[in-house]
């Protein structure tokens, strides 16, 4: 976090935030290392330690709530891989494994640091894949881990005493 706080306080100008893109499903033919912001590309490191190339990809994200949100979630609008997104859709219908979603890992790094993620990963699942003649786009947002309810409803029906706090 401290490489985060001073991207923002005391970076040179000239140090600028790459934004990427891991882009995977368990039926997808490849897993997508994608960057926003680099046309040339980037190779970087991951927080495994592993360097992986992120291919240039011009597209559009959009954050639907803030970062320290638990319901943080991207709006992604892709231009290239318009073409990509639902021939890797039709798959996960083919192979039948519509039951697990399509992960997004979002990361950022320094300009001049590609050694280690500046911010992230933050693992998002797809919610929707809209699809139009524009190009491909999605909505990922952090995973529902409490899909269960616990606990019971208190009404005023089944518990007559609670009328006399509303």
């Amino acid at each position: 976090m401290p490489d985060y706080l001073g991207f923002f306080l005391d970076a040179p100008r000239s140090v600028i935030e790459f934004e990427t893109l891991e882009i995977s499903h368990p039926a997808f033919s490849q897993i997508y290392y994608v960057v926003r912001n680099r046309r040339t590309g980037l190779r970087a490191r991951l927080e495994t330690g592993v360097e992986v190339d992120f291919v240039y990809v011009p597209m559009r994200i959009r954050a639907i709530s803030q970062r320290a949100d638990l319901d943080f979630g991207l709006s992604v609008e892709f231009g290239d891989l318009g073409t990509i997104i639902p021939d890797e859709i039709d798959r996960v219908r083919d192979a039948d494994a519509l039951d697990v979603r399509p992960t997004v890992n979002y990361r950022t790094y320094r300009s001049d640091n590609l050694s280690t993620p500046m911010f992230g990963p933050l693992r998002l699942e797809v919610r929707s894949i809209p699809r139009s003649r524009d190009g491909a786009s999605f909505e990922a947002g952090a995973p529902s881990l409490n899909l269960t309810r616990t606990g019971e409803v208190y009404s005023t029906t089944r518990f007559p005493m609670l009328r006399g706090y509303l």
